[in-house]
C-alpha cells in the first residue's frame, strides 16, 4: 500500500511533463501548419498578381494586333481602290483652226498627255473610257478686240460656259466643270459665236488648252 502511494506521488510530475510535451508538440505543429498556410496564401497572391499581369499583357497584345490588322485592312482597301481605279487623264493644246464658227468644235492637235486614250485630236472630242466623276478645264487665249465665247459640252448639253473679251490686250481666261460621265459619253469644247478673223491667240507665253481627268470611279 505504501508502494502505491509512493508511485502515485512520484508519477504526478512525470504525467505533467508528458502533458506539457504533448501541448508543446501540438503548438509547434499548429505553428508550422499556420506558417505553411501563410506561405501558400502568399504564393497564391503572387500567382494571382502574375496572372493579372499576364492578362494585361495579353489584352495589350490583342489590342496592338487588332490595330495592326485594322491598318493593314485599310491599306489593302486603299490598294484595291487604286487598282480598281484606272488612270484617265488628257491634255491637248494648239488649235487646228483659230477662227471658229458658231457651234464649231475646238480641235486641239498637240496631245502631250492621253492616259486611257480618251481624247481624239482629229475631231476634238473626249470619250470617257469608264463611268465616273470627271474634272474638265479649258484655258483659252484670244486676240485683243475679238471675243471668244465657248461651252464645255457633255453630249450636247453645256456643263460650263465662258465669254471673254478684252478690247486693249490679248487675254486668257479659264472655265472648269466637275460632272458625272458615263462610259462612252463624249465631252468637247464648242464655240458659241463665230468670227471670220482669228479669235484664238497663241505665242510662247499663251496657249489654248483643253484638259480633264477622272476624279472618282
Amino acid at each position: 500500500m505504501l508502494a502505491k502511494k509512493i508511485f502515485f506521488v512520484l508519477g504526478l510530475p512525470l504525467l505533467g511533463s508528458l502533458a506539457a510535451a504533448e501541448e508543446l508538440d501540438r503548438f509547434v505543429y499548429e505553428a508550422k501548419l499556420l506558417e505553411k498556410m501563410i506561405r501558400m496564401e502568399t504564393k497564391m497572391e503572387r500567382m494571382g498578381e502574375e496572372l493579372k499581369a499576364t492578362q494585361t499583357n495579353v489584352h495589350t497584345f490583342i489590342q496592338n494586333q487588332t490595330r495592326i490588322l485594322e491598318n493593314k485592312t485599310a491599306e489593302l482597301e486603299l490598294l484595291e481602290e487604286r487598282v480598281d481605279k484606272p488612270m484617265v487623264a488628257f491634255s491637248a493644246y494648239s488649235p487646228v483652226d483659230k477662227s471658229l464658227d458658231s457651234s464649231q468644235i475646238l480641235v486641239l492637235q498637240t496631245v502631250p498627255l492621253n492616259e486611257g486614250n480618251g481624247y481624239d485630236n482629229v475631231i476634238g472630242v473626249f470619250t470617257a473610257p469608264v463611268t465616273g466623276l470627271y474634272y474638265f478645264v479649258v484655258h483659252a487665249c484670244n486676240y485683243a478686240g475679238r471675243g471668244f465665247y465657248y461651252d464645255i459640252i457633255l453630249e450636247h448639253n453645256p456643263v460650263a460656259r465662258s465669254t471673254q473679251y478684252n478690247n486693249v490686250n490679248h487675254d486668257c481666261n479659264s472655265v472648269s466643270a466637275v460632272t458625272m460621265v458615263t462610259a462612252g459619253q463624249r465631252v468637247w469644247v464648242k464655240s458659241t459665236s463665230g468670227n471670220s478673223s482669228p479669235q484664238l491667240y497663241e505665242n510662247s507665253y499663251r496657249r489654248t488648252t483643253f484638259a480633264g481627268f477622272l476624279l472618282q470611279k
